[in-house]
């Protein structure tokens, strides 16, 4: 096959000390002469000392092995990540990527893993790990080649992609976005910081004006936070976290913000799974830190899902139209500030609640919806048992609450009701009498009057 080049067949030693990168140029001139195809990574760890890009669309890697074929960076290293994908003579970097799979081995230099700039559509990345990562780099780096609010990428795939930190000190998330759209992310995997590490620092993905987004089956460990979310310069919408998995997160399992005009727009977290972590730290009185799965910061935020359950959320003054699942209330923050609430049956607190303030078959078997003022000082509830729609209040002597109906709809047909009860104390003789209130004929109380009547 002619567009299937092998980098040994041009001068490839792969013995991870020789220099390979003319070796690797002069293949992937090859295949920009036949018009695009594969460039073959053996089994062995090449070494190169200056990037390798590929600036010419229709070309793929593909690795033998994705643990055994292996491009490593030599100390001195000639330029600013070890493989760039990027326009030329194109204007977009299209039908590129790595299939197969394929290590990158950063040994710590200062440089990305793998960049793409611009890369657009027919793009896939598969079992590809960048390890040994600079603290002040990124594994997986998708940028653009110059500023404006047109340029873009989109349409990327990247499934079982891994990047891992050489260290536990990081300044830059291990997979960044900068204005991409339409990208589908499953089962990749973010180590900001070296795995087991007790510094947890940097991020995991940190989208930067990107659109249309979704993380299936996704997983980031010992970082500071797990994604940030970012719309610096224009408004960010669709972004969907799903069969996520959190461990040792130092902070937040996702932040988003905005510039002041700007707004981040329609994001969708279902439940995260989180895995704690015991750190060497103690905290004064002795006791053990643990880092879990991270907490929640919504900022110039609007119509989010997020399923928090039983993770802090916040939820900054200027978001709103937000709907949060928490199974406590009380770990929402800035909660009444037109963003929806909805506590999650726990083993407290059966049934389901909306912010405090209304509850349904909270306490009871039967349908019952419960209201609460902002103070919790009062509450009613309406209940409909057998027949009859009921309308009480809660009393408290001091020692019990219980609720008295105070109204109440009778008979078969609660559409159709002919008869009404209500409740009334009688102050003299210090007792509380329900009686039904009998409504009269037609014109009993007048012409176009009936008259009601309740037994004293």
């Amino acid at each position: 096959m002619d567009n299937f080049i092998n980098i040994d067949d041009f001068g490839a030693v792969g013995n991870g000390l020789h220099d390979d990168s003319e070796a690797i140029y002069s293949a992937i001139q090859s295949l920009v002469t036949q018009k695009g195809g594969i460039l073959y990574i053996p089994a062995k760890t090449y070494a190169i000392g200056k990037e390798v890009v590929i600036d010419f669309p229709g070309i793929y890697i593909r690795g033998a092995s994705p643990y055994f074929s292996v491009i490593k960076v030599l100390e001195n290293f000639d330029g600013s990540s070890a493989i760039t994908f990027k326009p030329n003579t194109y204007q977009l970097s299209k039908g590129t990527g790595i299939d197969h799979g394929l290590t990158v081995n950063c040994n710590n230099q200062e440089v990305h893993g793998i960049t793409g700039v611009r890369m657009y559509d027919q793009v896939c990345m598969q079992n590809v790990e960048v390890k040994n990562v600079h603290k002040d780099y990124s594994g997986f780096n998708f940028t653009q080649n110059s500023e404006g609010y047109s340029k873009i990428g989109q349409t990327l795939l990247l499934e079982n992609c891994y990047g891992e930190r050489y260290g536990g000190e990081a300044n830059a998330p291990m997979f960044y976005f900068d204005r991409y759209q339409e990208v589908n992310l499953v089962g990749c995997k973010a180590f900001p910081s070296q795995a087991n590490s007790e510094t947890l620092q940097g991020d995991g993905f940190y989208l930067k004006d990107c659109r249309g987004f979704t993380f299936t089956g996704c997983s980031v460990a010992f970082a500071e936070n797990a994604f940030i979310v970012e719309a610096a310069t224009k408004n960010v919408s669709g972004i969907t976290i799903s069969g996520q998995t959190n461990e040792a997160i130092n902070t937040y399992a996702l932040k988003s913000f905005a510039a002041n005009k700007y707004k981040v727009e329609s994001i969708t977290v279902l439940p995260i799974r989180s895995e704690a972590r015991e750190m060497k730290e103690k905290l004064p009185d002795g006791t053990t830190v643990v880092k879990g799965g991270g907490s929640f910061l919504l900022q110039r935020t609007i119509k989010a899902l997020v399923y928090s359950v039983d993770a802090n959320i916040t939820l900054e003054d200027s978001s709103s139209q937000n709907t949060i699942f928490s199974t406590n209330i009380d770990k929402v923050s800035n909660k009444t500030n037109g963003n929806t609430i909805f506590g999650l049956a726990n083993s407290e607190k059966t049934g389901l609640t909306i912010i405090d303030a209304l509850a349904i078959n909270e306490y009871s078997s039967v349908p019952t919806i419960y209201l609460t003022d902002k103070a919790a000082q009062n509450r009613s509830r309406i209940e409909q048992q057998n027949n009859n729609l009921r309308f009480g209040f809660r009393y408290s002597d001091g020692v019990t609450k219980s609720y008295v109906n105070k109204f109440a709809i009778m008979k078969e047909d609660l559409d159709m009701a002919t008869n009404l009860q209500i409740t009334f104390p009688d102050l003299e003789n210090g007792k509380t009498y329900s009686r039904r209130v009998e409504i009269g004929a037609a014109d009993s109380a007048g012409i176009g009057y009936r008259a009601l009547k309740i037994l004293n």
